[in-house]
């Protein structure tokens, strides 16, 4: 036996039984404290400010529309880059190695980054509970004339959430899009700190001559010029 061994097991020996009571409830006390604190402080960074972009920031996304009535020129099926220069944002589809950049079209892309005021899919601080309402004009497809959709959106959850490239913390975001009581979109889309962008995001109609169309849209690389 060690010499620390012996000292270790002679102290439990002559330690009186109230001061034994005593160690177990300063023991007691501090694995409570421990489980009420320690919470506390990682709730208080589930907590998320605008991010800040530097030019040369960039990311990828792949974007699966379903349904027939998605099917026009304005589809967005694809691959596509977004990167941040000179304080704005500007997207390119990518095919057969080419670039090729979009002018117009890109709303929901630039969405993703919370960029869209007209519609505001993010805003920011976020955190868990925090929700906003948004009247905005939208024209859908194979529609002649634009609609005044009403969006209320909230922040109901914070955690990891699995996609191609991994796992990362996000704040799960839902959002009811609604033009009078014909047309209806549900959104469900994840916002993490660590891209400072969207990470996954699906939308589905739920009323209309759209209904049962969606669109699925995941980042698949993301990273900076630095």
């Amino acid at each position: 036996m060690k010499l620390s061994d012996r000292a270790i097991q002679t102290c439990i020996f002559i330690v009186r039984p109230s001061k034994v009571v005593s160690m177990k409830s300063f023991l007691l006390s501090l694995t409570l404290a421990f489980l009420f604190i320690a919470p506390s402080d990682v709730f208080a960074q589930e907590r998320a400010e605008a991010p800040v972009f530097a030019d040369g920031d960039f990311w990828h996304y792949k974007v699966v529309e379903h349904g027939e009535y998605m099917k026009t020129e304005k589809e967005l099926n694809g691959i596509y880059e977004l990167v941040y220069s000179n304080g704005r944002f500007r997207v390119f589809k990518l095919e057969r190695n080419q670039k090729k950049e979009l002018k117009s079209g890109a709303g929901v892309l630039v969405g993703l980054f919370g960029q869209a005021e007209n519609q505001q899919h993010v805003q920011f601080p976020l955190y868990q509970g925090r929700s906003w309402s948004k009247d905005y004009t939208f024209r859908p497809r194979r529609r002649d004339a634009d609609r005044l959709v009403n969006a209320v959106t909230k922040v109901t959850h914070f955690g990891g959430i699995t996609i191609c490239l991994g796992t990362f913390p996000a704040f799960k975001i839902e959002r009811d899009a609604r033009f009078k009581n014909i047309d209806q979109w549900s959104f469900v889309y994840y916002w993490s700190p660590q891209t400072k962008s969207v990470v996954k995001y699906y939308m589905e109609v739920l009323k209309g001559e759209a209904v049962g169309s969606n669109r699925d849209i995941e980042l698949i690389k993301f990273g900076s010029a630095r």
